[in-house]
């Protein structure tokens, strides 16, 4: 058996580039699949280890001893590594500790188990800060690279049952994979869609990262599904461990215009500020 990491919440260092979270919280065992091949500059734990996504109920009990600890306020980020719906129905024990220490909440998720969880998430967000992301990067790509789960559409329909409860929720685009899922039109479509499905931001990431075993898997599945791409990647990339397209520059600027056209907030620090103004003000002051 995995031996547990009791030190369930991590403190953040850089709470400009996540959403303002002050702790990651790490309570499964397990972790998400993709990240057997890439990881990306959003998420905090790049960790991939084979083995099923639970959640124990002791951890409940480790995670009550930190949270007493820490100082009330304090954003609590819960990313997708592995989306905390893979081991669980409900986050109904996570809100309940969370309420009780006077702690907000950032929330990563792809799965319609939150639906479930609307009304209590609704309550949780008059008293205390929340914001929601839902992941998603693809329209019609299919490839182990780009699980279903990432699909635009469901990830809009996701979105929109969050917003009919003003809870505010956003679309986080990852990852954006060079010649696979690039393209400006099908990257506005994405936003488009979104945008249409009163997203509160919208905010990408145009960077895969590798380390030396994640890359040869990465090419392994490109090999198989992509062999036309082996020769560009290898001759443009190699066995680089950062990897950006050659498209993230018109992508970004069209993505600016367009969420400035609609009103949509796309800064990091104006969707922090959604939730936790404190945060900038901190930051000003120092």
């Amino acid at each position: 058996m995995e031996k547990f990491n009791l030190h369930i919440l991590t403190p953040n260092k850089s709470k400009k580039r996540y959403f303002g979270v002050d702790y990651f919280m790490n309570i499964t065992t397990g972790y998400n699949p993709a990240f057997k091949y890439y990881s990306t500059p959003l998420d905090p734990n790049s960790v991939y280890k084979a083995g099923p996504i639970t959640l124990l109920p002791e951890m409940y009990h480790f995670l009550e001893i930190e949270l007493s600890n820490k100082e009330k306020g304090s954003i609590i980020g819960i990313f997708a590594n592995p989306d905390i719906y893979d081991a669980i129905s409900s986050i109904e024990p996570i809100i309940k500790l969370l309420e009780k220490y006077e702690m907000g909440l950032f929330i990563e998720t792809t799965s319609q188990k939150i639906i479930d969880d609307l009304p209590l998430l609704m309550n949780f967000s008059l008293k205390l800060p929340l914001l929601v992301a839902v992941t998603s990067c693809n329209i019609d790509t299919k490839s182990k690279l780009l699980n279903k789960q990432l699909n635009i559409d469901k990830a809009v329909k996701l979105i929109k049952k969050i917003r009919q409860q003003d809870i505010n929720c956003g679309i986080m685009i990852k990852p954006i994979i060079p010649l696979i899922n690039d393209s400006l039109n099908s990257f506005q479509k994405m936003i488009e869609l979104a945008i249409n499905n009163d997203t509160t931001f919208v905010y990408p990431t145009f960077t895969i990262k590798f380390d030396s075993k994640k890359i040869r898997q990465f090419y392994d599945i490109i090999d198989l599904e992509f062999p036309e791409l082996m020769n560009v990647f290898h001759d443009k990339y190699g066995y680089k461990t950062s990897w950006e397209s050659d498209e993230a520059e018109n992508l970004k600027k069209n993505y600016v215009i367009y969420c400035r056209k609609h009103k949509v907030l796309y800064a990091m620090k104006d969707i922090i500020n959604l939730y936790k103004p404190d945060l900038n003000i901190q930051l000003k002051l120092f």
